[in-house]
């Protein structure tokens, strides 16, 4: 079996509700090995649940880890994700992320080599 034009590179997936994980869908569908970081609590956005054939044809070929992102340990746990990680792909509000930490100068600080999309 061949390989995928992207199955070298790693990303780590923190988007929702629709834009974001369908950019991040192609990326798994040509191989990136992609990480779907999903909130503790569920979170059912647009379409339903994660058995909702949305969510599904959203998320396939993607593994997933909830992390709360809320906590210091659940920042520690991506920040461990993004040291290994080729791309970080987030699509949260810009408030959110500096709040949380995870804005592209914290994590280009972890992993200077991540693109952060």
């Amino acid at each position: 079996m061949s390989k995928l034009p992207l199955s070298r590179f790693k990303v780590v997936d923190l988007t929702r509700v629709r834009a974001g994980p369908t950019c991040v869908r192609q990326l798994a569908d040509w191989g990136a090995d992609v990480i779907k970081v999903e909130s503790v609590g569920g979170d059912d956005g647009l379409g339903g649940g994660r058995e909702s054939p949305d969510f599904q044809n959203l998320h396939r070929n993607k593994r997933s880890i909830a992390i709360d992102l809320k906590s210091p340990k659940g920042i520690e746990i991506l920040k461990r994700l993004v040291k290994n990680a080729d791309g970080l792909v987030e699509n949260y509000r810009p408030d959110v992320k500096y709040r949380l930490g995870i804005d592209y100068e914290a994590m280009k600080a972890v992993n200077p080599r991540l693109v952060y999309a």
